[in-house]
């Protein structure tokens, strides 16, 4: 070994005597793991560790050798089977923090020695990767466990509260906070808070927790919103009126007049912060004005102001308003004012004056009469017709007159004449006359001797009606109806019109079109006197054109001519080119040839053919030709073809694929299939049914029916040694043979586990005691049991966890306190408990008793259900776990039917005092 011969005297065993010129099967074994070499001949075998040879490596050559010692004989080997596994190497990924701990799953790999490996870090919440020591993230499988270890930084989280002036906009203040994510940050606002409410400020809102919060990974803010708080008050202010009433001295003639004060508020805010004020407008509570005020009548006197107007616009500053209103004796005064109703203006005004309850002495007659005497009519009078009195009050009276108008009638018409003539001149019909007739209105003024002109109005219309020309036989007038004439007035001229007859003529055309080609070949034109007969036919230019190579299409002239008339008249002829037809083919082949690889026909040639025609069009008037698209007249493609089978050969092509889209452009197709022998394979894939991966496969290859020499069963074997456990194998027991079609076998595998399993317990205890702290009753004692599987891989040692799963749904009963005798419980039941986990912590409670004072009556019931009443007591109550029930609002029984009033002493325990309550109920009749 190691370059050396070495003899191992002890490890000597005895064999059979070979025998000469034969060859004599050994074993020779070595696993590079144990680094343990073994050798079996013969039935003997000898084992050696050779690991102080080959150090840490795993693989080892060597070199076989015999002795016959002083014996001459001749040594030979032959290798019959040689086989070999690579040896696995482990890597390990350990996630941790700076201290070591750690802090995500540790992730483990194997594979082959010297085949790559690659670790990558993880994503770990609240850490941040900072380093990698122990092996390389990254390398080569080898004989020892390599360990790669990740290193990961504790992550630190920040929060600020920002407070802020909502009314400013402002920041009042910020609080900045820092600590390791996860950690509580065991700050409120509430102090901040209150240290603004306490300055004049009102919270508007707050985003942080209430109970503080945790820092995380990610920067937090908060804002708490303030705002400056204000108070809202009023201002009052009053504006007054006050009018005197006094004679010309100076001494009062009644009493003054106050009106109603008005009164005006306005709001003053206060900002409790800036203590600064802010003013609203002034707002009238009762109006903004003071009403008009008529001055008192008094016999004999007269106000220099009836009245005192409404005063409008008072506002809180203006001042408080003084009127005075001085009373003269009266004298009485007439006028009689004289109008003109027609011009508006006033004729003449008669003033009169005297003493209050004198006659006048004036009447209106006179002034009147002289106005009715130069045109004037009269309109009213509102003077008594015997005269008046003066009065105190002044008199006015109007006398209104008109002018007076005649009228009379103005006349005027406007007349319309058609003539009717030939055009070399005579009379050819009787004029045509029309007249419209206006009148208007005179009015004369008999005062001014004005006249008024009315406007004219047409007594029978403002138009003439449209005139229709009359028909002369032989003759076209130039207009056949003169048109309507509107809109004809006073100041409208005689109006005169001239229609004028001319000799008729009549026409023909006749057009000769090309249809083919859209084009007018010729147009041949006609005139002639009506009636007169056109001497043309179109027999002659058709046949000029058939000889041309046309074709008549159409002609609606007639075949005997035809008369020329008052209207024009027009003919089509139409022709299209004469056409001939002749037909062209043209041949597409296919021939495919097989051969065998060394040469020579291996099968008969297959042929086809696909055929193409088209049509050539002659244009018989241009000569020109038209030609068609060719067509497949059996289809446009080859059909696929199968190659022929030939035992112990494959063909290169097993079918000549179909050929689609072979044009009359398409060259002849020539294809040749070649036949080589036949070569068989098998593959056996060996799969990890657990992980969906091939773990390794073996490819054999051989000539058809050649034995292939592999059998599964060393393969498997060293997968069961890992922990492997067969599912299933398709590959023949004993081997199979090499066939001309590929052979698939497939070897399944899947890992072993190991099941065991794991519980653990949540429990509830109930402590009764009295409130000196002695026991009351034995302690209730609940437990929950919870479980779970691990289920360990037998390959990679990964273990899997269950769900953990209650025993009994995962809650604790409600539990009924026990009844002790005059005394009462602080909780008459414990309340169900759902929801408990595995991660829940044991529950402890307490229910204390305590003593009921005297004459106090305590019902005993529990609050789920009635009792029934007993003379049977235990002396060591116990507590009871109950069903579930609906609440009820019924009372127990206590044997009273009359209705009376019961004291519940309902006694609660806050720290180490105990306060009984009483509380009067009224029990609800059974």
């Amino acid at each position: 070994m190691n370059g050396q011969a070495k003899t191992i005297a002890s490890s000597a065993q005895s064999i059979s005597e070979p025998s000469n010129n034969n060859f004599v099967d050994f074993t020779m074994s070595y696993n590079g793991a144990t680094k343990v070499m073994s050798v079996t001949y013969g039935g003997q075998t000898w084992t050696q560790d050779v690991s102080s040879f080959v150090g840490t490596n795993q693989a080892m050559s060597f070199s076989i050798a015999a002795s016959t010692g002083a014996f001459m004989n001749l040594q030979q080997l032959r290798n019959v089977n040689f086989t070999y596994t690579v040896a696995q190497g482990t890597v390990i990924a350990n996630y941790v923090d700076e201290q070591g701990n750690t802090i995500a799953q540790q992730e483990t790999t194997s594979g082959d020695i010297d085949t790559p490996y690659v670790t990558s870090q993880k994503t770990i919440p609240g850490y941040t990767f900072k380093a990698s020591n122990g092996a390389a993230t990254s390398g080569n499988y080898a004989a020892n466990d390599q360990t790669v270890n990740y290193v990961y930084t504790r992550n630190q989280g920040s929060i600020d509260v920002t407070y802020i002036d909502q009314t400013t906009g402002q920041t009042l203040s910020k609080k900045d906070l820092s600590g390791g994510t996860g950690d509580s940050s065991n700050y409120t606002t509430t102090d901040t808070i209150k240290s603004y409410t306490d300055a004049g400020y009102e919270l508007v809102s707050d985003n942080y927790p209430s109970g503080g919060t945790v820092f995380t990974d990610t920067a937090q803010h908060y804002v708490v919103n303030l705002k400056q708080k204000l108070v809202v008050s009023s201002e009052q202010k009053q504006v007054n009126e006050t009018i005197q009433y006094v004679y010309e001295d100076g001494s009062k003639a009644a009493d003054d007049y106050n009106a109603p004060p008005l009164n005006f508020t306005r709001s003053v805010t206060t900002n409790q912060v800036t203590g600064e004020k802010t003013y609203g407008d002034w707002q009238a509570q009762n109006g903004d004005s003071f009403g008009e005020v008529v001055s008192p009548t008094i016999k004999g006197e007269t106000a220099d102001q009836l009245k005192i107007d409404a005063i409008s616009g008072i506002t809180a500053n203006s001042a408080d308003i003084q009127k005075k209103v001085v009373y003269k004796r009266n004298q009485g005064t007439i006028d009689v004012t004289y109008i003109d109703e027609t011009t508006g203006q006033v004729l003449t005004k008669k003033d009169l004056s005297g003493g209050t309850d004198d006659p006048s002495n004036y009447t209106t007659a006179d002034d009147i009469k002289s106005y009715t005497d130069k045109g004037y009519e009269l309109v009213s009078d509102d003077y008594p017709s015997g005269g008046t009195v003066f009065t105190d009050e002044p008199q006015h009276y109007v006398v209104k007159l008109k002018h007076g108008l005649t009228e009379s009638t103005d006349k005027k018409a406007v007349n319309q004449v058609i003539h009717y003539v030939y055009e070399g001149g005579g009379e050819a019909a009787t004029d045509h006359n029309a007249t419209v007739d206006f009148s208007r209105t005179i009015t004369t003024d008999r005062v001014t001797n004005d006249k008024t002109y009315g406007d004219w109005t047409a007594d029978n219309g403002d138009s003439f009606a449209s005139v229709t020309s009359p028909v002369i036989d032989g003759y076209t007038a130039d207009q056949l109806k003169v048109s309507e004439m509107t809109g004809i007035t006073a100041d409208t001229e005689d109006i005169s019109v001239t229609v004028t007859y001319t000799r008729n003529q009549g026409t023909i055309d006749i057009t000769y079109i090309d249809q083919t080609t859209g084009q007018t070949l010729s147009k041949k034109d006609l005139s002639g006197g009506t009636g007169d007969d056109s001497g043309y036919t179109t027999a002659d230019t058709i046949k000029s054109y058939t000889d041309k190579g046309y074709e008549l299409v159409s002609n609606d002239y007639p075949e005997d001519g035809t008369k020329f008339a008052d209207d024009p008249q027009h003919y089509i002829v139409r022709l299209k080119h004469g056409l001939t037809e002749v037909t062209e083919n043209k041949t597409v082949n296919q021939v495919i040839h097989y051969v065998y690889e060394g040469g020579g026909e291996a099968a008969t040639d297959y042929n086809a053919t696909v055929v193409f025609s088209q049509t050539i069009t002659t244009d018989k008037v241009t000569g020109e030709k038209t030609y068609s698209d060719w067509t497949a007249d059996n289809g446009d493609s080859f059909a696929s073809v199968t190659s022929p089978v030939i035992d112990g050969y494959t063909a290169d092509q097993l079918k000549v694929s179909e050929m689609t889209g072979i044009t009359v452009d398409t060259e002849d197709i020539s294809v040749t299939v070649t036949y080589t022998r036949n070569q068989g394979t098998i593959d056996v894939t060996y799969i990890d049914e657990t992980t969906g991966k091939i773990l390794t496969t073996k490819d054999l290859s051989g000539g058809t029916g050649d034995d292939s020499g592999y059998t599964t069963a060393d393969t498997i074997k060293s997968y069961t040694d890992k922990g492997y456990e067969l599912v299933s194998n398709d590959y023949p027991e004993d081997g199979t043979k090499f066939a001309d079609d590929p052979q698939h076998y497939i070897v399944r595998l899947k890992h072993g586990t190991v099941v065991e399993t794991e519980n653990k317990s949540v429990n509830e205890v109930i402590h009764y005691v009295y409130d000196n702290g002695d026991k009351a009753a034995d302690n209730y004692k609940a437990t929950i049991v919870f479980s779970r599987t691990i289920t360990t891989d037998k390959v990679t040692g990964e273990k899997t966890y269950s769900d953990w799963t209650a025993d009994n749904g995962g809650r604790f009963a409600a539990v009924l306190s026990p009844i002790i005798k005059d005394y009462i419980a602080s909780q008459l039941k414990i309340d169900e408990m759902t929801g408990i986990t595995v991660d829940t912590a044991d529950i402890e409670r307490i229910v204390v008793y305590h003593k009921v004072p005297a004459g106090i009556i305590v019902p005993p019931v529990h609050p789920d259900k009635p009792s029934q009443p007993s003379n049977n007591q235990s002396k060591t109550p116990t507590a009871k776990a109950v069903k579930d029930s609906k609440p009820t609002d019924v009372l127990p029984s206590t044997g009273d039917s009359q209705k009376s009033q019961i004291v519940l002493t309902l006694l609660g325990i806050m720290a180490v005092i105990i306060s009984p309550l009483a509380l009067l109920l009224r029990r609800k009749k059974q």
